[in-house]
């Protein structure tokens, strides 16, 4: 039979135990789930484990066959992409261990819960003017409590949102999830049609808009919300915490958290023409070009995004200075994840070009830079993603979920 926790939650490790087995035998453990990002794909590992000499395989005190080292968290971090592979009976809610024998024969299965139960939370709209914005609460939660905004990246729509805000919400904060474009790549539909389709002069303004309008809610402390924002919606938090004025409705913030963050405004895309990703005011924030990002797109060869960013840098000196997000009018405490093998952008860079200039300006900065993170630095590490990422989100998330915890305290997050 096979054992662990009835359900995985990110601050528990996800031990999986297996009894009644041959002693010294091999073992083949099966873990997958249907794919959170598509519907037509499957994620999906197989590791080999040796039984001991009490017929017994425990995830958390046996590694995995050729390996030296036990981590609970292999099976779900080496998962692969299987695109094209829909899996029946197991939802992206879900992961599937399943035991067989070295005959492939099947010993046991179970199926367990990953992240808070959503039967346990409570969800409305924002309002009409915000189309897809969401508001994310414990159902059990009485009273007013403080607000992390989540904003995602390139991606578009609410997935990225999705994929963390109900872990915030699970810990008491009231969490708005704002969509704030929704692109129809590829042919496919926009999810919110009435949501820009191009990542193009979107407004800050309309972030700030977003957070008067929740401050008017009941279930919400008007003086203890927060923001959150991960790639592209960490450029567009930074630039939030240092255009939007603390005395403005949609203003005042007790803290910021930027997942590999840009320390510059970009190009945007989507517009037919060379524009910028972001506007304040009605004005087109400068910005810094791409260098053959179609190239990266197409991926025809091995030319990465990150180096369309920073050929596009290369190019346009006498840009960089204009586009930079001025993170030293950010009084706000600020926590920046970045990774040195980024291949999207430059976010280990660039983060630490953030910090230089708060710690400089004397502004409170904690900073998580991994040497081998990519993109995928940040977040839970209930994930499939690579194992030098797993080992930066066993630190950084807790550090951020105390950040947040520690910042929404405060007295002054208005002033």
């Amino acid at each position: 039979m096979l054992e662990s926790a009835d359900r995985l939650v990110w601050s528990e490790r996800p031990v999986i135990v297996a009894r009644g087995l041959e002693p010294g035998a091999d073992y083949t453990l099966t873990t997958e789930r249907q794919s959170y990002w598509d519907a037509a794909a499957s994620e999906r590992s197989e590791l080999v484990f040796t039984a001991d000499a009490r017929g017994m395989i425990n995830t958390g005190l046996d590694p995995v066959k050729g390996r030296t080292e036990p981590n609970p968290y292999t099976p779900i971090q080496s998962m692969l992409f299987l695109r094209g592979e829909a899996l029946d009976g197991v939802d992206p809610l879900h992961l599937r261990f399943s035991l067989r024998d070295i005959a492939g024969k099947a010993v046991a299965s179970r199926t367990v819960p990953i992240g808070p139960d959503p039967d346990t939370l409570v969800e409305t709209p924002l309002g009409a003017d915000f189309p897809g914005a969401y508001v994310l609460r414990r159902a059990d939660r009485e009273g007013p409590s403080p607000v992390i905004v989540v904003l995602g990246g390139s991606e578009g729509g609410d997935r990225g949102s999705r994929s963390i805000a109900p872990l915030f919400a699970a810990e008491g904060y009231t969490v708005l999830g704002l969509p704030y474009y929704s692109p129809a790549w590829f042919g496919q539909t926009a999810q919110f049609p009435d949501l820009p389709r191009a990542f193009a002069d979107l407004p800050v303004d309309y972030l700030e808009q977003a957070v008067a309008e929740v401050r008017t809610r009941p279930d919400v402390d008007p003086d203890r919300i927060s923001l959150h924002g991960g790639s592209k919606g960490a450029e567009f938090v930074l630039l939030a915490g240092a255009l939007i004025p603390d005395d403005s409705p949609g203003g005042g913030f007790c803290g910021i958290v930027a997942d590999v963050p840009s320390d510059v405004v970009w190009e945007g895309w989507g517009a037919g023409k060379t524009v910028s990703s972001f506007s304040w005011r009605g004005e087109r924030l400068p910005f810094v070009p791409y260098k053959d990002m179609g190239r990266a797109l197409d991926r025809s060869d091995a030319y990465t995004m990150a180096e369309a960013h920073e050929n596009g840098l290369r190019d346009n000196p006498g840009r960089e200075e204009a586009a930079r997000i001025p993170v030293a009018r950010i009084d706000e405490p600020v926590l920046l994840i970045g990774g040195d093998k980024d291949t999207t952008w430059a976010s280990g860079r660039m983060a630490r070009a953030i910090e230089r200039t708060r710690i400089q300006a004397g502004l409170q900065t904690e900073s998580y830079v991994y040497p081998d993170g990519s993109h995928g630095a940040g977040g839970t590490p209930l994930v499939r993603t690579s194992e030098a990422n797993l080992m930066a989100r066993l630190e950084n998330f807790p550090a951020t979920m105390a950040f947040h915890a520690r910042n929404s305290k405060r007295d002054d997050c208005r002033s």
